[in-house]
């Protein structure tokens, strides 16, 4: 592993090799661990019917906590020769992590950097400074890949299309605003709007690109060590298009 990989790496901590068994519901599921089937939480609402298959290689983290009914959550699953990351709200701490560091386009000179802050009657995941700016950054972490092109969202999600609402309204507040879509593993080399799934997400991420808010497709590559930030998917204006239909 070369510096920067490991400048750039967020680790993960101690896991867990287990087969995968069954989901039971949005948020539990059933894998095949240490001789014995065990519970795990799984910290995302999207269906990854392509991804958690009986049998497939996953790893677990150790969980703890008054709350918890398991003692495990799902983290990672491995498809090809490539792990996925399937919990939804790491990628808040990953794009965190990257912006303290100042690697990513279009926040290279981020300052003031808050997360989970109010707007409206929204909790969007970050507002900063740019060059003395104000800007809310809405977060979506995305894991179906058709091809080589990665889509969201993989479930219908009224809560995304409200996030894209009020970055509109900081827009039209003066302030700036921006969506990252982060491809949490898959070799992507597409970024476009799951029609099928969501068609009225498509339209408000269009009319939030309309109205000026900024669109990122990052990428990143999955090791059990960590997660490490690799680039962008460039979103060209005909691309964004192409893929509302």
């Amino acid at each position: 592993m070369n510096t920067v990989v490991q400048e750039n790496l967020f680790p993960l901590g101690p896991l867990l090799e287990a087969k995968f068994v069954k989901r039971e519901n949005r948020f539990r599921a059933q894998v095949a661990l240490q001789g014995e089937v065990v519970p795990v939480h799984v910290p995302n609402s999207g269906r990854m019917e392509e991804l958690l298959t009986p049998g497939v290689a996953v790893w677990v983290s150790p969980a703890s906590g008054a709350q918890r009914k398991t003692a495990y959550t799902l983290l990672l699953v491995r498809q090809g020769t490539r792990l996925i990351c399937l919990n939804a709200h790491l990628a808040n701490d990953l794009i965190a992590f990257w912006l303290a560091q100042g690697i990513l386009p279009g926040f290279a000179e981020a300052a003031e950097i808050e997360r989970e802050k109010v707007y409206g009657d929204s909790r969007i995941d970050f507002r900063l400074k740019r060059q003395n700016q104000p800007c809310y950054v809405e977060v979506k972490s995305v894991n179906l890949l058709e091809g080589s092109t990665a889509r969201f969202p993989d479930a219908p999600t009224k809560r995304g299309s409200k996030h894209l609402s009020q970055l509109i309204r900081c827009k039209e507040a003066g302030m700036d605003s921006a969506v990252i879509f982060l491809v949490m593993g898959n070799a992507a080399h597409d970024f476009a709007v799951n029609w099928k799934r969501d068609p009225d997400f498509g339209e408000h991420l269009k009319l939030a690109y309309l109205a000026g808010v900024e669109v990122y497709v990052y990428t990143c590559e999955i090791h059990l060590e960590g997660i490490v930030y690799t680039g962008t998917i460039p979103l060209q204006e005909e691309q964004l298009w192409k893929s509302m239909r």
